[in-house]
Protein backbone atom coordinates (compact mmCIF):
# COMPACT_ATOMS: atom_id res chain seq x y z
CA UNK A 1 0.00 0.00 0.00
CA UNK A 2 1.05 3.70 -0.60
CA UNK A 3 0.31 6.89 1.21
CA UNK A 4 -0.55 9.94 -0.47
CA UNK A 5 -1.24 13.58 0.47
CA UNK A 6 -3.44 16.54 -1.29
CA UNK A 7 -3.13 19.52 0.24
CA UNK A 8 -5.88 22.83 0.01
CA UNK A 9 -7.69 25.56 1.50
CA UNK A 10 -10.43 23.71 2.42
CA UNK A 11 -11.06 19.43 3.48
CA UNK A 12 -13.53 19.13 0.62
CA UNK A 13 -11.24 21.00 -1.64
CA UNK A 14 -8.35 18.55 -1.02
CA UNK A 15 -10.62 15.74 -1.06
CA UNK A 16 -11.87 16.79 -4.50
CA UNK A 17 -7.93 16.33 -5.43
CA UNK A 18 -7.83 12.89 -4.42
CA UNK A 19 -11.12 12.17 -6.48
CA UNK A 20 -9.75 13.99 -9.89
CA UNK A 21 -6.89 11.77 -9.71
CA UNK A 22 -8.31 8.45 -9.07
CA UNK A 23 -11.44 9.14 -10.25
CA UNK A 24 -13.80 6.86 -7.23
CA UNK A 25 -13.56 6.82 -3.45
CA UNK A 26 -13.95 3.46 -4.36
CA UNK A 27 -9.92 3.51 -5.39
CA UNK A 28 -8.37 4.71 -1.95
CA UNK A 29 -9.26 5.12 1.11
CA UNK A 30 -8.48 8.55 3.53
CA UNK A 31 -6.79 7.70 6.30
CA UNK A 32 -5.44 11.02 7.89
CA UNK A 33 -7.04 14.78 7.92
CA UNK A 34 -5.69 17.27 9.33
CA UNK A 35 -5.82 21.37 9.37
CA UNK A 36 -3.05 23.81 10.02
CA UNK A 37 -1.41 27.20 9.36
CA UNK A 38 1.33 27.12 6.05
CA UNK A 39 4.44 29.40 6.52
CA UNK A 40 2.36 32.35 5.78
CA UNK A 41 -0.10 31.56 8.77
CA UNK A 42 -2.82 30.59 5.93
CA UNK A 43 -4.93 27.78 7.20
CA UNK A 44 -4.69 25.13 5.23
CA UNK A 45 -6.00 21.13 5.10
CA UNK A 46 -4.56 18.03 4.31
CA UNK A 47 -5.87 14.57 3.40
CA UNK A 48 -3.85 11.64 3.21
CA UNK A 49 -5.26 8.96 1.24
CA UNK A 50 -4.08 5.03 1.80
CA UNK A 51 -3.97 3.52 -1.97
CA UNK A 52 -2.75 0.26 -3.44
CA UNK A 53 0.24 0.01 -5.35
CA UNK A 54 -1.28 -1.64 -8.39
CA UNK A 55 -3.94 1.65 -8.66
CA UNK A 56 -1.18 4.27 -8.19
CA UNK A 57 0.25 2.62 -11.51
CA UNK A 58 -2.94 2.42 -13.43
CA UNK A 59 -3.33 5.76 -12.98
CA UNK A 60 0.29 6.67 -13.71
CA UNK A 61 -0.34 5.03 -16.97
CA UNK A 62 1.12 1.32 -16.34
CA UNK A 63 0.19 -1.38 -18.30
CA UNK A 64 -3.08 -3.14 -19.11
CA UNK A 65 -2.35 -6.58 -17.00
CA UNK A 66 -1.91 -4.39 -13.52
CA UNK A 67 -5.08 -2.27 -14.46
CA UNK A 68 -6.96 -5.69 -14.90
CA UNK A 69 -5.75 -6.49 -11.33
CA UNK A 70 -6.70 -3.03 -9.86
CA UNK A 71 -10.35 -3.84 -11.72
CA UNK A 72 -10.51 -6.78 -9.75
CA UNK A 73 -9.07 -5.45 -6.37
CA UNK A 74 -11.54 -3.25 -6.68
CA UNK A 75 -14.40 -5.63 -6.90
CA UNK A 76 -13.26 -7.29 -4.07
CA UNK A 77 -13.17 -3.75 -2.13
CA UNK A 78 -16.71 -3.24 -3.08
CA UNK A 79 -18.07 -6.34 -1.72
CA UNK A 80 -16.09 -5.78 1.31
CA UNK A 81 -17.79 -2.30 1.58
CA UNK A 82 -21.34 -3.99 0.87
CA UNK A 83 -20.44 -6.48 4.13
CA UNK A 84 -19.58 -3.67 6.23
CA UNK A 85 -23.26 -2.15 5.33
CA UNK A 86 -24.88 -5.15 6.50
CA UNK A 87 -23.43 -4.19 10.16
CA UNK A 88 -25.69 -2.22 12.43
CA UNK A 89 -23.15 -1.13 14.38
CA UNK A 90 -20.15 -0.66 11.62
CA UNK A 91 -17.62 2.38 12.16
CA UNK A 92 -18.94 4.37 10.27
CA UNK A 93 -22.66 4.93 11.75
CA UNK A 94 -20.38 4.94 15.15
CA UNK A 95 -18.51 7.78 14.12
CA UNK A 96 -21.56 9.94 12.32
CA UNK A 97 -23.55 8.93 15.84
CA UNK A 98 -20.19 10.02 17.73
CA UNK A 99 -19.79 13.39 15.81
CA UNK A 100 -23.38 14.21 15.81
CA UNK A 101 -23.51 13.72 20.29
CA UNK A 102 -20.84 16.29 20.11
CA UNK A 103 -21.78 18.76 18.36
CA UNK A 104 -25.22 18.61 20.04
CA UNK A 105 -23.34 18.78 23.31
CA UNK A 106 -21.65 21.58 22.33
CA UNK A 107 -25.06 23.35 21.75
CA UNK A 108 -25.73 23.09 17.59
CA UNK A 109 -28.97 22.07 17.18
CA UNK A 110 -30.12 18.71 15.56
CA UNK A 111 -32.06 19.17 13.25
CA UNK A 112 -29.40 21.35 11.30
CA UNK A 113 -26.43 18.41 12.51
CA UNK A 114 -28.67 15.69 10.45
CA UNK A 115 -29.24 17.56 7.61
CA UNK A 116 -25.06 18.39 7.62
CA UNK A 117 -24.42 14.92 8.38
CA UNK A 118 -26.95 12.93 6.35
CA UNK A 119 -25.10 13.31 2.89
CA UNK A 120 -22.29 10.98 4.49
CA UNK A 121 -24.08 8.18 5.74
CA UNK A 122 -22.49 5.37 4.29
CA UNK A 123 -19.30 6.88 2.67
CA UNK A 124 -15.84 6.78 3.53
CA UNK A 125 -15.94 10.16 4.92
CA UNK A 126 -17.87 8.68 7.83
CA UNK A 127 -15.59 6.33 8.78
CA UNK A 128 -12.86 9.71 9.92
CA UNK A 129 -13.68 11.53 12.28
CA UNK A 130 -11.98 13.91 11.84
CA UNK A 131 -12.25 14.32 8.27
CA UNK A 132 -16.12 14.69 9.00
CA UNK A 133 -15.83 17.18 11.42
CA UNK A 134 -13.49 19.15 8.98
CA UNK A 135 -16.65 19.02 6.51
CA UNK A 136 -18.76 20.12 8.95
CA UNK A 137 -17.19 23.16 10.16
CA UNK A 138 -16.45 24.30 6.63
CA UNK A 139 -20.36 24.55 6.55
CA UNK A 140 -20.06 26.21 9.57
CA UNK A 141 -18.00 28.94 8.36
CA UNK A 142 -19.85 29.17 4.69
CA UNK A 143 -23.06 29.34 6.70
CA UNK A 144 -21.73 32.21 8.76
CA UNK A 145 -22.94 36.45 8.00
CA UNK A 146 -20.28 38.97 8.85
CA UNK A 147 -20.67 42.26 7.77
CA UNK A 148 -18.87 43.66 5.11
CA UNK A 149 -18.97 46.96 6.91
CA UNK A 150 -19.19 47.27 10.38
CA UNK A 151 -19.96 50.99 10.56
CA UNK A 152 -22.08 51.85 7.12
CA UNK A 153 -24.73 54.22 8.68
CA UNK A 154 -24.39 57.79 10.09
CA UNK A 155 -26.42 56.93 13.25
CA UNK A 156 -26.08 53.91 15.14
CA UNK A 157 -28.71 52.66 17.92
CA UNK A 158 -26.71 50.28 19.89
CA UNK A 159 -29.71 47.70 22.23
CA UNK A 160 -29.28 44.91 24.01
CA UNK A 161 -29.59 43.22 27.77
CA UNK A 162 -28.12 44.52 30.82
CA UNK A 163 -24.93 44.00 31.78
CA UNK A 164 -23.86 42.76 27.91
CA UNK A 165 -21.27 46.01 27.64
CA UNK A 166 -22.97 47.84 25.70
CA UNK A 167 -21.29 51.04 27.16
CA UNK A 168 -17.97 49.67 26.86
CA UNK A 169 -18.73 48.86 22.97
CA UNK A 170 -19.75 52.25 22.07
CA UNK A 171 -16.51 53.73 23.95
CA UNK A 172 -14.39 51.03 21.56
CA UNK A 173 -16.58 51.75 18.70
CA UNK A 174 -16.46 55.71 19.19
CA UNK A 175 -11.90 55.06 19.46
CA UNK A 176 -11.89 52.66 16.79
CA UNK A 177 -13.53 54.98 14.25
CA UNK A 178 -11.21 58.18 15.24
CA UNK A 179 -8.31 55.79 14.59
CA UNK A 180 -10.07 55.16 11.17
CA UNK A 181 -9.95 58.53 10.34
CA UNK A 182 -13.01 59.78 11.50
CA UNK A 183 -12.65 63.39 13.27
CA UNK A 184 -13.29 63.37 16.72
CA UNK A 185 -14.79 66.75 15.93
CA UNK A 186 -18.11 65.07 13.56
CA UNK A 187 -18.82 62.41 16.54
CA UNK A 188 -21.76 62.39 19.03
CA UNK A 189 -22.50 60.05 21.95
CA UNK A 190 -26.38 60.04 22.75
CA UNK A 191 -27.26 58.19 26.15
CA UNK A 192 -30.80 57.32 26.79
CA UNK A 193 -30.11 55.43 29.54
CA UNK A 194 -31.09 57.20 32.29
CA UNK A 195 -32.62 53.78 34.16
CA UNK A 196 -28.96 52.64 35.62
CA UNK A 197 -27.17 54.92 38.09
CA UNK A 198 -23.76 55.36 36.96
CA UNK A 199 -24.64 55.48 33.41
CA UNK A 200 -24.53 58.75 32.92
CA UNK A 201 -21.11 59.33 34.35
CA UNK A 202 -19.27 55.98 32.92
CA UNK A 203 -20.25 57.29 29.29
CA UNK A 204 -19.59 60.81 29.68
CA UNK A 205 -16.74 59.61 31.40
CA UNK A 206 -15.52 57.58 27.95
CA UNK A 207 -16.60 60.59 25.66
CA UNK A 208 -14.72 63.19 27.54
CA UNK A 209 -11.79 61.15 27.29
CA UNK A 210 -11.96 60.74 23.55
CA UNK A 211 -12.74 64.32 22.89
CA UNK A 212 -16.42 63.67 21.46
CA UNK A 213 -19.68 65.73 22.22
CA UNK A 214 -21.79 63.81 24.55
CA UNK A 215 -25.42 64.75 25.42
CA UNK A 216 -27.80 63.02 28.00
CA UNK A 217 -31.83 62.57 27.03
CA UNK A 218 -34.53 62.45 29.05
CA UNK A 219 -37.14 63.28 27.00
CA UNK A 220 -38.30 62.62 23.37
CA UNK A 221 -38.44 65.80 22.48
CA UNK A 222 -34.79 67.04 24.32
CA UNK A 223 -33.73 63.92 21.47
CA UNK A 224 -35.48 65.64 18.76
CA UNK A 225 -33.97 68.87 19.61
CA UNK A 226 -30.89 67.38 20.04
CA UNK A 227 -30.76 65.33 16.49
CA UNK A 228 -31.21 68.49 14.54
CA UNK A 229 -28.40 70.24 16.05
CA UNK A 230 -26.22 66.98 15.21
CA UNK A 231 -27.10 67.61 11.94
CA UNK A 232 -23.55 68.30 10.91
CA UNK A 233 -22.28 65.16 12.96
CA UNK A 234 -20.81 61.96 10.37
CA UNK A 235 -21.30 59.51 13.19
CA UNK A 236 -23.47 59.65 15.78
CA UNK A 237 -23.34 56.62 18.27
CA UNK A 238 -26.42 56.08 20.60
CA UNK A 239 -26.78 53.69 23.81
CA UNK A 240 -30.14 52.77 24.72
CA UNK A 241 -31.20 51.43 28.29
CA UNK A 242 -30.33 47.87 28.98
CA UNK A 243 -33.46 45.34 29.16
CA UNK A 244 -34.40 41.69 30.13
CA UNK A 245 -37.15 40.66 27.77
CA UNK A 246 -39.36 41.47 31.13
CA UNK A 247 -38.30 44.97 31.52
CA UNK A 248 -41.42 46.53 30.05
CA UNK A 249 -40.40 49.53 30.83
CA UNK A 250 -37.53 49.96 29.72
CA UNK A 251 -38.34 48.45 26.48
CA UNK A 252 -41.25 50.76 25.74
CA UNK A 253 -38.56 53.62 26.55
CA UNK A 254 -36.66 51.92 23.74
CA UNK A 255 -39.20 52.01 21.31
CA UNK A 256 -40.69 55.43 22.03
CA UNK A 257 -37.51 57.06 21.20
CA UNK A 258 -36.61 55.11 17.78
CA UNK A 259 -40.44 54.75 16.40
CA UNK A 260 -41.21 58.20 17.24
CA UNK A 261 -38.14 60.47 16.32
CA UNK A 262 -38.33 61.82 13.09
CA UNK A 263 -34.69 62.88 12.76
CA UNK A 264 -32.75 59.77 13.09
CA UNK A 265 -32.31 59.28 8.51
CA UNK A 266 -29.88 57.37 7.90
CA UNK A 267 -29.48 54.74 10.94
CA UNK A 268 -28.34 51.13 12.32
CA UNK A 269 -29.60 48.92 14.91
CA UNK A 270 -26.78 47.10 16.57
CA UNK A 271 -28.19 44.03 18.91
CA UNK A 272 -25.13 43.81 21.58
CA UNK A 273 -25.06 39.74 23.06
CA UNK A 274 -22.83 38.25 25.18
CA UNK A 275 -20.80 35.28 23.82
CA UNK A 276 -21.81 33.42 27.33
CA UNK A 277 -25.45 33.35 26.98
CA UNK A 278 -27.40 30.52 26.71
CA UNK A 279 -29.04 29.48 23.17
CA UNK A 280 -32.13 29.57 24.66
CA UNK A 281 -31.64 33.13 26.02
CA UNK A 282 -30.23 34.52 23.09
CA UNK A 283 -33.15 33.76 21.30
CA UNK A 284 -35.56 35.38 24.08
CA UNK A 285 -33.04 38.75 23.52
CA UNK A 286 -33.44 38.47 19.86
CA UNK A 287 -37.15 38.28 19.97
CA UNK A 288 -37.37 40.76 22.07
CA UNK A 289 -35.56 43.46 20.12
CA UNK A 290 -36.63 41.92 16.69
CA UNK A 291 -39.14 44.47 16.00
CA UNK A 292 -36.97 47.23 16.07
CA UNK A 293 -35.66 45.71 12.72
CA UNK A 294 -32.33 44.22 13.90
CA UNK A 295 -29.56 44.83 11.76
CA UNK A 296 -26.27 43.93 12.94
CA UNK A 297 -24.68 42.19 15.89
CA UNK A 298 -22.10 42.68 18.15
CA UNK A 299 -20.53 39.70 20.08
CA UNK A 300 -19.32 40.33 23.31
CA UNK A 301 -17.06 38.43 26.17
CA UNK A 302 -15.58 36.28 24.28
CA UNK A 303 -12.99 36.19 26.87
CA UNK A 304 -15.20 35.04 29.45
CA UNK A 305 -16.44 31.40 27.93
CA UNK A 306 -15.44 28.11 26.33
CA UNK A 307 -18.19 27.36 24.89
CA UNK A 308 -19.41 29.25 22.08
CA UNK A 309 -21.60 26.50 20.56
CA UNK A 310 -24.96 28.15 21.54
CA UNK A 311 -23.78 31.44 19.51
CA UNK A 312 -22.52 29.58 16.80
CA UNK A 313 -26.06 27.76 16.88
CA UNK A 314 -27.81 31.09 17.11
CA UNK A 315 -25.63 32.84 13.93
CA UNK A 316 -26.65 30.22 12.04
CA UNK A 317 -30.24 30.21 13.11
CA UNK A 318 -30.88 33.95 12.38
CA UNK A 319 -28.00 34.40 9.29
CA UNK A 320 -28.12 38.45 10.48
CA UNK A 321 -24.32 39.38 9.84
CA UNK A 322 -22.03 40.18 12.94
CA UNK A 323 -20.09 43.79 13.28
CA UNK A 324 -17.77 43.49 15.96
CA UNK A 325 -15.94 40.93 18.79
CA UNK A 326 -15.04 42.58 22.10
CA UNK A 327 -13.30 41.06 24.65
CA UNK A 328 -11.96 42.72 27.93
CA UNK A 329 -12.46 46.20 29.00
CA UNK A 330 -9.49 47.63 27.08
CA UNK A 331 -10.84 50.71 24.78
CA UNK A 332 -10.05 50.31 22.36
CA UNK A 333 -8.07 47.10 22.68
CA UNK A 334 -10.16 44.78 23.53
CA UNK A 335 -12.68 45.29 19.75
CA UNK A 336 -11.77 43.20 16.38
CA UNK A 337 -13.90 43.58 13.27
CA UNK A 338 -15.81 40.24 13.19
CA UNK A 339 -14.15 37.55 10.63
CA UNK A 340 -15.77 34.19 10.29
CA UNK A 341 -12.09 32.75 10.98
CA UNK A 342 -12.16 34.38 14.92
CA UNK A 343 -15.53 33.02 15.13
CA UNK A 344 -14.76 29.30 13.84
CA UNK A 345 -11.21 29.33 15.66
CA UNK A 346 -13.19 30.12 19.11
CA UNK A 347 -15.50 26.79 18.26
CA UNK A 348 -13.00 24.65 16.95
CA UNK A 349 -10.71 25.23 19.76
CA UNK A 350 -13.86 23.72 21.81
CA UNK A 351 -14.81 20.74 19.42
CA UNK A 352 -10.35 19.91 20.04
CA UNK A 353 -10.77 20.13 23.91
Amino acid sequence: MLNESFIAQTPSEAYKLAIQKYGSIDNFKVVKAAQYRDNNSNLVSEITIEIQEDIYKQYAGIDEEEILLEEINILKNKMSKMKDALSPESNKELVINDVKEMLEQKGLNINWIELMLDPFNGTQVAEDRELLLSFVLEEIEDSLSISKRPIDARVNIFVGPTGVGKTTTIAKITAWSILKGVDKSSIAIINLDNFRVGAYEQLGFYAKNLGVDYYCIDSLNDFNVVMKKLANKDLILIDSAGSSPYDIEKLLNTVKFYKSSTNLGDSSINLVLSAASKYIDLKDIYEHFSFLNIDKFIVTKVDETRNSGNLIAFLLDTKLPVSFISKGQNVPKDLDIATKRAILEHFIGEVNA
